[in-house]
């Protein structure tokens, strides 16, 4: 005992030992380098001789623990008893422990990547990320040199409050538009993907500047949204409209109009590479026309390109390895996370615990989203993993997907991972995690276009910080989607059948007197059912055969279309239907496939028409289609 224990107190002594290199956070900028398996470390510059970084459990990286945060300037003081390593430092305090993954970090909890250890030559090792980043540092890779950085930048913040600066300009330096600063009005809002920015002079007057990405099939010609725009103040007193040049050349439009005290200013400019710019002014009219000069000189002083260091920089956008990366805060609910700074903010969700950025490029699939959820014994972070998991694999055509068991990641999270490789859809990679924190679970998901951009995959996941919530406070948060899988009791044209929750209503309609169809899509897979029902004499059981080659005929006919399986005939339940299915190609290239079941019996028929993507194809054994013959009953 007495020997452990003397190891024990040497291999602290060790841990702790003076670092060769330190430099107070206050000096300056502060930038480290290294290299996995190399025992030379750089700290601006200057080489030391380190304990060597490495791998350890699933992929993370360990460094020494003290050449880190001493180089920050922040205070290392050790617990003996209970091996407890406490890093202080203005504003952060980090308490750490041998072996244990949960981190204390001020007055909340944080799970690491991986729990610091003690190195066989008995320095403390940790992951450089969660340490840096708590000290407000960046993580980044340079691919030249193979090494991973790690930088600080000290923050002048003597000219700045919230979102305002004394600099006489402010812009966005990511996509690169500047304007007069507006410091007579207050920044009261900006998105998290830095696409829309409000200033509020007052209750009533505030400037929007909002950004548009589109794809050269979707934005249309500066003349054709002229005309657009013009039209949309038709119910108002339009006082300016007219076409500009700025003095880059670069078209605009400005139309000014009133609306009862309102004055509202308009500007839209078509940018590079299929953006375009707005600003939009809403001016309450007053005696008193000096906050309206001021909103409209402001405007007036907008510009497009590249802004300089006299400019403040609203952008939080940094370069990590190849790729700009944009760094998401969210206050309320206490996270922050990073995602590719070209991803954009989805709107189509009110969901305020729900926060999903794509990539809006045409054809990718990619995506980082967080969903927060109140804990129960029905929604864990294993539980819902699972659920979600076999969600996917009931789902995914095998032939393009491998899907990884749910496995433990950390304490308390669980992970799986999906490889889609080889469909006529873009191929992709998805880490799928889940871990509790407090009263709630978080969802975290990564999925990118380019299966063996592993190291981008890993920056993005491995970057999510949270800090736990009060529940008497955030309240009971549901998750509201369609891994919900229930089914529905569904009646339609004389028939019932069950059909999944994930399946939503879209349309319906009339095609004669006798005929009506219906129209579903999939929430989960974006498939889309049709059911067609239509009475007539000819349609029997005993024709079933003929009825199913006379639909195929026409499909044979379409030089589009391609029949893959053959009319088949079925007994479920005594009762007997036909199926066939044909494929068909997009422009795009993509293969799409299409399952027909047709059911006639006393002068009725009833067609069900699954059209699929070839990643989940999977012919008549798709569980939407046996599910709806299993239960098919005449009312």
């Amino acid at each position: 005992m007495k020997n452990k224990l003397i190891a024990a107190f040497l291999a602290a002594s060790t841990a702790l030992s003076a670092a060769p290199f330190a430099m107070a956070a206050d000096e300056g900028d502060v930038e480290i380098s290294f290299r996995v398996g190399d025992s030379i470390l750089s700290i601006n510059g200057v080489d030391t001789e380190v304990e060597t970084p490495y791998i350890a459990g699933e992929g993370t990286t360990l460094v020494p623990l003290r050449v880190i945060t001493e180089a920050f300037g922040a205070q290392v003081d050790w617990d003996g008893a209970e091996q407890k390593i406490t890093l202080t430092y203005p504003d952060v305090s980090i308490v750490l422990q041998i072996g244990n993954i949960v981190a204390q970090v001020n007055d909340h909890s944080e799970t690491l990547l991986e729990a610091p250890a003690l190195s066989a030559n008995g320095v403390t090792m940790v992951p450089p990320r969660f340490i840096s980043e708590t000290f407000g540092a960046d993580v980044g890779y340079d691919a030249q040199t193979s090494s991973i950085l790690v930088t600080k930048t000290k923050i002048d913040d003597s000219n700045t409050v919230v979102g305002i600066t004394d600099m006489t300009r402010i812009g966005d330096s990511y996509y690169k538009w500047s304007m007069d600063t507006p410091s007579q009005m207050k920044m009261t809002d900006r998105s998290l993907d830095g696409l829309s920015t409000e200033f509020t002079a007052d209750d009533l007057s505030a400037m929007y500047i909002d950004i548009y990405k589109y794809t050269e099939d979707t934005l249309i010609s500066f003349d054709e949204e002229y005309v657009k725009i013009k039209d949309s103040f038709s119910s108002y007193t339009l006082t300016e409209a007219e076409k500009l040049t700025d003095s880059s050349g670069r078209q605009y439009m400005h139309f000014q109009a009133k609306s009862g005290s309102r004055t509202i200013d308009y500007r839209e400019y078509y940018g590079d590479n299929y953006t375009t710019y707005e600003i939009i002014s809403y001016i309450q009219a007053s005696d008193d026309t000096s906050v309206k000069d001021m909103m409209l000189s402001l405007a007036d002083s907008f510009t497009i390109g590249s802004i300089d260091d006299s400019t403040y920089d609203l952008s939080n956008v940094k370069t990590e390895g190849t790729v700009d990366m944009r760094t998401v805060k969210d206050d309320d609910y206490k996270v922050s996370f990073k995602v590719p700074a070209s991803y954009v903010m989805s709107t189509s969700s009110d969901a305020e615990n729900e926060f999903y950025f794509y990539n809006p490029e045409s054809g990718s699939n990619a995506f980082v989203s967080l969903g927060i959820y109140s804990k129960s014994s029905t929604a864990t972070a294993q539980f819902l993993a699972q659920q979600d998991h076999d969600t996917y694999e009931s789902n995914l055509n095998p032939e393009f997907s491998t899907i990884s068991a749910v496995t433990r990641s950390g304490n308390n999270g669980y992970m799986y991972t999906i490889l889609i490789s080889g469909s006529s859809t873009s191929d992709s990679y998805l880490i799928d995690s889940f871990y509790e924190k407090g009263d709630y679970v978080y969802n975290f998901a990564v999925k990118l276009d380019d299966p063996d951009d592993t190291w981008t995959a890993e920056l993005i996941t491995s970057s999510l910080i949270t800090e736990e919530l009060d529940s008497s406070v955030t309240g009971k948060l549901l998750r509201n989607d369609s891994s919900d899988d229930t089914t529905a009791n569904t009646s339609f044209g004389g028939y019932t059948f069950d059909l999944s929750t994930t399946w939503k209503s879209v349309a319906s309609g009339s095609l004669s007197s006798s005929a009506q169809s219906q129209i579903y899509v999939n929430a989960s897979t974006g498939s889309i059912l049709s059911v067609y029902v239509d009475e007539s004499s000819d349609y029997t059981s005993t024709r079933i055969s003929a009825i199913a080659n006379s639909f195929k005929s026409n499909i044979d006919d379409n030089d589009d279309f391609e029949i893959v399986e053959k009319v088949e005939l079925e007994k479920v339940n005594s009762k007997q239907y036909a199926h066939f299915t044909y494929s068909g190609k997009y422009d795009d290239g993509t293969v799409v496939y299409n399952t027909v079941c047709i059911k006639a019996d006393s002068g009725k028929i009833i067609v069900f028409s699954l059209t699929e993507d070839d990643i989940y194809y999977k012919g008549i054994d798709n569980e939407a289609l046996t599910g709806i013959m299993n239960t098919l009953e005449t009312k």
